[in-house]
């Protein structure tokens, strides 16, 4: 009863154990989903942060970009920078008036310039066909410079032409120093760029001038406007001592292209938030529209979420296997602890049942002698060696199985004839199988030699056969020996109840036995196929074991060729 209730116990303590940690698991896997469902709301809140950073963000840019913009046409207005890449033209008006002023002749004279203007082309050319190559450069050089400080629209089909073919033939010199080049190429970009600002002048004079006697006036602050499909950008008031505005044509695609650069460069920290851009842009009144997509909304804490996942699914992996290892680890212990009472019943039994045959036939022996019957002495002693024999046996399979289990076995390698071996194993086991009932029916091939330790092959062919004769009830025992191409191989089969299948790859551990020690009809120390399966091993054979219920057990060891 005790023990029965001390059986029970290991259980319970398993069953409470693995109870902690199934509810120490759905405590961790509520914990999880909990955060990872916070997570998803964090990410939202995110989110909705971002979006809102972003455009912020993007506006900034984009003031950041016309700022810089501003700060270049100031320098320009200021003669601090020559040109800006995106900029045509640059207009300052002071107290309302255009600074520097523009000459504007009327046009009675305009005739009288222009045949002007052609006689000083015809100038140049007659003092450059004479040869005159310095007195040409002077001549020009003079033009130009007086073009350049008194600059006028009256004539501007004229000065373009002339003052640019004056300079372009200058430059074409051959003998022209390098100082004289360099300072000709920058008159020509500067002739250039004052007669593009006077052509945008021309055509835009009205507006010009209304705009910048407007401007004048206003507040601090800056505006685009369009005029004749020309895009202007507008400063006011930006000198404190007079009231000063300042003009500059935008080249509205260079400026629209610079601004998205801006734009998507910052952007790519926001990658994952979809945007578009509505409205005037750049040149007016625009918005920023976010694009509102459920795939992009986790986008940014998607990688947090499945390391979340990803510990969770191993957080609930690991208890899983704890339980299962756990339940092995004690299925392991049962089997071990019920090995281990089959095996102290069995040995039990098959320590005493030697004895108390002793016992007996000494006490028998001694009672014999008195009485004097010789014949009876001797009866009783072949009892006593028999006994002392198994006794032997018993202890030697236990001796060497823990030498085996310790590998401190020692194995004598030689030639063997194992059909010999075989023969002599069945003719010394039949006299047990005849005894029962059985029959040992042998084919056993001659002359199959393999190299092996002669105990240890023979303990396997003993074990073998004897297994077969002790769980056989009617039938016969069937031996076979044969050689082939893999090897040498050993058939031993009977016709007994076999081995179920949950069974048979359990019955080669040490001390197990099939079923239990107190119910089971045959006894033994389950020592038998755990010293066949080591010895095997230990020769590099394969058993090979085919068995079903009340159909008997077949087991085949094959042999191969081992070199001594």
């Amino acid at each position: 009863m005790v023990r029965g209730l001390a059986s029970l116990a290991v259980p319970f303590r398993l069953l409470l154990f693995l109870a902690g940690i199934l509810l120490a698991t759905l405590v961790l896997a509520v914990i999880g989903f909990r955060s990872i469902k916070n997570e998803e709301l964090i990410a939202e809140k995110k989110y909705e942060e971002a979006k809102l950073d972003f455009k912020n963000a993007v506006l900034k840019t984009a003031k950041t970009e016309t700022e810089r913009v501003i700060e270049e046409i100031q320098k320009i207005a200021e003669d601090l920078q020559d040109s800006l890449p995106g900029i045509s033209s640059v207009f300052v008006f002071k107290d309302g008036a255009l600074f520097p002023f523009i000459v504007e002749e009327e046009s009675s004279e305009i005739y009288l310039l222009e045949r002007a203007e052609a006689l000083v082309l015809k100038e140049f050319l007659d003092l450059q066909e004479a040869g005159k190559f310095a007195e040409s450069i002077d001549y020009a050089v003079k033009k130009v410079d007086s073009f350049l400080e008194k600059p006028s629209i009256a004539r501007l089909n004229w000065d373009s032409y002339v003052l640019e073919k004056m300079l372009n033939d200058i430059l074409s010199y051959e003998n022209l120093s390098e100082v004289e080049r360099r300072r000709n190429w920058d008159r020509l970009k500067k002739t250039k760029r004052l007669l593009k600002k006077l052509n945008t002048y021309q055509e835009h004079r009205n507006f010009l001038l209304a705009l910048g006697n407007y401007a004048s006036y206003l507040s601090a602050g800056h505006f685009f406007i369009q005029n004749n499909g020309k895009t202007f950008l507008t400063l006011s008031n930006m000198n404190l001592t007079a009231k000063k505005a300042i003009i500059a044509e935008i080249d509205s695609v260079f400026y629209t292209e610079a601004m998205n650069r801006a734009i998507n460069e910052t952007a790519r920290e926001w990658s994952y938030i979809p945007f578009s851009i509505s409205g005037n842009f750049p040149f007016g009144e625009w918005e920023i529209f976010i694009e509102e997509d459920s795939r992009t909304i986790h986008e940014e804490s998607q990688k947090r979420i499945i390391i979340l996942y990803l510990m969770l699914i191993f957080s609930l992996i690991i208890p899983v296997i704890g339980v299962v290892v756990v339940y092995r680890g004690f299925s392991r212990e049962r089997q071990l602890r019920l090995m281990q009472d089959n095996f102290l019943s069995a040995i039990s039994h098959e320590l005493k049942t030697p004895l108390t045959a002793v016992e007996q036939s000494s006490y028998l022996i001694k009672r014999n002698i008195q009485i004097n019957k010789p014949e009876k002495v001797i009866y009783h002693t072949d009892v006593i060696e028999k006994q002392v024999n198994r006794q032997k046996s018993l202890i030697d399979a236990i001796l060497n199985y823990t030498v085996m289990e310790s590998g401190k076995k020692i194995f004598s390698w030689e030639s063997i004839n194992l059909s010999e071996c075989v023969e002599s194993v069945c003719n010394s086991l039949d006299v047990i199988a005849n005894s029962k009932g059985l029959e040992i029916r042998k084919e056993i091939e001659s002359d199959c030699t393999i190299t092996g330790d002669y105990s240890s092959i023979y303990s396997i062919v003993q074990n073998l056969v004897d297994n077969a004769i002790k769980y056989t009830a009617e039938g016969y025992i069937s031996v076979k020996l044969w050689a082939d191409a893999q090897g040498v191989s050993l058939s031993v089969a009977d016709t007994g109840k076999g081995i179920p299948a949950k069974e048979q790859k359990n019955i080669f551990e040490g001390f197990y036995r099939i079923g239990d020690e107190s119910t089971r009809e045959t006894k033994g120390a389950g020592l038998g196929l755990a010293i066949v399966k080591r010895y095997a091993d230990a020769h590099k054979a394969q058993i090979i074991l085919k068995s079903a219920p009340e159909k008997g057990a077949v087991f085949t060891v094959v042999f191969r060729k081992l070199e001594v």
